[in-house]
């Protein structure tokens, strides 16, 4: 019997020697290969947020919100610091809800911008490990249900980091608009070369945007951050989202009513939006169906101040 619990504990051991070593690989060797990547730029959005002590906007979300929003034009108009966290789809809305939680403080306005209520998880954990870089505080930021597919991807994750080291590129390859250095002091997308920008027909006749569909563990989730947000003295609202409107449309106007009032009879905080508003024609999208030109997130932004001047006049009168 003791013969079998020695074996117990040196396998724990190797395991835990492994872990730590695996780790020191990670944060002090590989994680230097991507501080320029796309999705590193959430460091910069994180360190925005938690330097602003006065009431703020915080704009929440996937890349709808990185490529959709001026946020020097809302902070203009409103006269509020504006912050956006806006990143990838692929790294799952609680993410994106995680990445402001610590520094919500209050006065604070967190605005909500999610493209879809379901199948919210973690969807590619490669991504995310080249997200967290070598900032090992990034990783508190995905759920517990997220790390079986961190583990997953971290092994296709070090093969590519390995392959980086031994043929000595010393960094990913990026590129605006993908690149930690197309983001603005905000966390905008500011540099969409128009040599990068997609026709329309190419865009929407691949990827056709739908009405979101809405889960019980998404509502539950949202309730739940809401009363967070509440006892921070913030208040947490959802506004819209790009949503194209063309030929190859398989919805209209009427589903998105609908989905607002099914999702406002299930929320205990408010949506400010009314998503009929955020309809756009195929011209003023970018390279997909959820980022904007820079015409676009002119006219989105315009929008967004106009639901947060309806819905707090007190706070942000018009004009």
């Amino acid at each position: 019997m003791k013969t079998f619990f020695k074996k117990i504990a040196l396998f724990l051991f190797i395991l835990l020697l492994s872990c730590c070593t695996l780790a020191i690989f990670h944060f002090f060797f590989v994680g230097s290969l991507y501080t320029e990547a796309y999705t590193t730029a959430i460091v910069d959005k994180i360190d925005r947020l938690k330097n602003i002590d006065e009431p703020k906007i915080i704009l929440v979300g996937n890349s709808n919100v990185a490529f959709g929003f001026d946020s020097a034009q809302i902070e203009e108009a409103l006269s509020m610091p504006v912050v956006n966290l806006g990143l990838h789809g692929a790294l799952g809305n609680p993410f994106h809800e995680n990445a402001a939680k610590k520094h919500i403080n209050e006065g604070d306005i967190v605005v909500l911008c999610h493209s879809h209520f379901s199948n919210e998880q973690l969807q590619d954990g490669p991504l995310a490990w080249i997200t967290i870089d070598n900032h090992p505080e990034i990783l508190s930021l995905f759920p517990l249900s997220d790390y079986p597919e961190l583990l997953r991807g971290y092994l296709e994750y070090y093969r590519k980091s390995l392959f980086l080291r031994i043929t000595q590129r010393d960094k990913q390859a990026v590129s605006a608009p993908y690149a930690r250095s197309a983001f603005n002091e905000y966390g905008d997308i500011v540099s969409k070369p128009e040599s990068q920008r997609l026709d329309t027909e190419t865009i929407f006749s691949t990827s056709l945007s739908e009405v979101p569909s809405i889960d019980s563990t998404c509502i539950d989730r949202l309730n739940q951050y809401n009363q967070y947000v509440t006892e921070r003295g913030a208040t947490l609202v959802i506004a819209g989202y790009p949503i194209a409107d063309g030929k190859y449309s398989t919805y209209s106007k009427n589903d998105f009513i609908d989905l607002k009032a099914s999702l406002q009879s299930s929320l205990s905080f408010e949506i400010i939006s009314d998503y009929t508003d955020y309809f756009y024609p195929y011209a003023y999208f970018y390279d997909t169906i959820y980022h904007l030109t820079p015409e676009g997130t002119s006219i989105r932004t315009a929008q967004l101040i106009a639901d947060l001047r309806a819905w707090d006049p007190s706070r942000f009168p018009a004009n």
